[in-house]
């Protein structure tokens, strides 16, 4: 199973600040047998953002 998010942007954890501004991306796998006995392996895609506010300790922020 493949995922991931479909809003353009996502808030900083640190802040609040709304940002749009794509860092980078990266693939998370999460795996469970508890469907059916069968093994589900979920594709996570996950952004990485700017954050936009200076004064804001984070510089970079996931999804």
């Amino acid at each position: 199973m493949h995922a991931w998010g479909r809003t353009p942007g996502a808030t900083c954890p640190g802040c609040g600040a709304w940002s749009e501004r794509v860092h980078s991306g990266y693939e998370r796998r999460i795996s469970d047998t508890a469907v059916s006995g069968r093994e589900l392996l979920l594709h996570l895609r996950v952004r990485r953002f700017f954050c936009g506010n200076a004064a804001c300790e984070k510089r970079t922020f996931a999804e």
